[in-house]
């Protein structure tokens, strides 16, 4: 397969072609891998770094006023490391070796605060699929701001009390569920 252009590439992100995504990935994956790995990192977290770098690369290139000053390898490859280095940090893994990773000053903005919400999103959505089908339909339903009379025909109960007493239940047990993910902690340390 032939090598994409930039033109190509950022098109092929924005509208999530698998192509594209994969041609990405076989470039930009070993290299990133070889970072995670040498700096304290597994195979199965390269792959979590990657995909994540890849969501907040697609964030910012589907804003209109996206524009890049640097090669698209060296763009994702540094969103990785700022990925891998605030998990890092977030785990108090080699904290003392931090320090001495050396930290490229980067032409685009990525703060830590677009990393840390990102990774929260993903510590929610890991949650949320594991509660129950009715706890999901019925927190799906609410954070569409359908109304509670129509949640509770929808959903056969009896009134709107019952809507905002299994909202309560299905809230704390997701809450819980967040809450004693190893993740959450490391997260919020």
């Amino acid at each position: 397969m032939k090598k994409l252009s930039l033109g190509q590439i950022i098109e092929g992100i924005r509208n999530r072609d698998n192509k594209v995504l994969t041609s990405v990935y076989k470039e930009i994956f070993p290299v990133v891998r070889y970072y995670v790995i040498n700096n304290g990192g597994n195979q199965e977290d390269a792959k979590d770094v990657f995909q994540e770098s890849i969501i907040i690369a697609y964030k910012q290139i589907s804003q209109n006023n996206f524009e890049l000053k640097s090669g698209f390898d060296s763009y994702l490859y540094g969103i990785s490391r700022l990925v891998w280095l605030k998990i890092l940090r977030n785990k108090s893994i080699h904290k003392r070796n931090i320090d001495k990773i050396e930290e490229t000053e980067l032409s685009y903005d990525i703060s830590d605060t677009i990393i840390e919400e990102d990774l929260e999103l993903r510590l929610y959505r890991k949650h949320l699929l594991r509660l129950g089908s009715e706890c999901q339909k019925l927190l799906k339903l609410i954070s569409d701001n359908v109304p509670y009379p129509k949640i509770a025909e929808e959903m056969g109960y009896k009134s709107e009390k019952i809507v905002r007493n299994k909202k309560y239940k299905c809230k704390e047990t997701l809450i819980k569920m967040i809450k004693s993910d190893p993740e959450y902690k490391n997260l919020y340390k």
